[in-house]
């Protein structure tokens, strides 16, 4: 059986997925984290969440990679990037549909509780 689960954190660095983690735990939001993108796009398929949080640089398979395999399946899931480069993110991605924008890193959890409000409401 399928576990069905809110959101889906893809992040290569073990602490920023412990922080996602705890912070979707406050908003009583089920979490899955997940190391790389491969097996995030796996993990994206299987629990058919209705938020992905994903890194940009995750190192084999970045980010927009691993959102080009999510779409191939799944149009509708809300993406949400996370980088400490924005630089990387072109207006083409931050006008894609159901692209909800970027987490710059270092972020506020204040910032991040209130995205997660906003898109669960």
């Amino acid at each position: 059986m399928v576990k069905q689960v809110d959101v889906v954190v893809i992040d290569d660095d073990e602490g920023i997925r412990w922080i996602f983690q705890q912070a979707l735990g406050l908003c009583n939001l089920s979490c899955l984290t997940v190391g790389d993108g491969a097996q995030g796009v796996k993990d994206v398929i299987r629990c058919n969440p209705r938020l992905v949080i994903v890194d940009v640089k995750l190192g084999a398979m970045n980010g927009f990679e691993v959102v080009r395999q999510i779409r191939q399946t799944n149009t509708g899931v809300k993406i949400l990037f996370v980088t400490g480069y924005r630089e990387t993110i072109t207006e083409g991605w931050a006008a894609e549909e159901n692209i909800l924008g970027v987490l710059e890193k270092p972020f506020n959890i204040t910032e991040l509780l209130e995205i997660i409000t906003e898109i669960f409401g």
